[in-house]
């Protein structure tokens, strides 16, 4: 599980995580949906904090690098050997949180929970 612990964000990234909390609150999203979301946006900007510097806000106010920055975090993510579907998760989230902010989604596939089994069957049709 990917957890945010109680850190703080160098400006402008704590704002961001503010703005998107207050948008996150006005939402029809389920309580722990906005939870699961604000922890995993959380971790998110503070990767690309320390990624970035903490210098810019390019990552987060451009699409274009906000693209290469999904995918980079992706990657990040691929590579500490998460879930796909925990990976597939945390990318709805950051999705969310861009669409939030008025940029838009960032289209990266979020293969996840249902990966097609030996013999081309997927999870759901295993348990049947």
């Amino acid at each position: 599980m990917i957890s945010s612990s109680s850190r703080q964000l160098p400006p402008p990234y704590g704002g961001m995580l503010s703005a998107y909390a207050a948008a996150l609150a006005g939402s029809p999203l389920k309580p722990s949906s906005k939870a699961k979301y604000l922890s995993h946006v959380s971790c998110f900007l503070a990767w690309t904090a320390e990624a970035d510097g903490g210098h810019t806000r390019g990552p987060l106010a451009d699409m274009s690098a906000a693209i290469v920055t999904a995918h980079d975090y992706d990657r990040h993510l691929r590579d500490r050997g998460y879930a796909p579907a925990t990976i597939a998760n945390v990318l709805a989230a950051v999705d969310d949180f861009y669409a939030r902010r008025g940029l838009g989604a960032t289209g990266i596939c979020r293969k996840g929970a249902r990966h097609p089994a030996p013999g081309g069957r997927t999870r759901v049709q295993r348990r049947l």
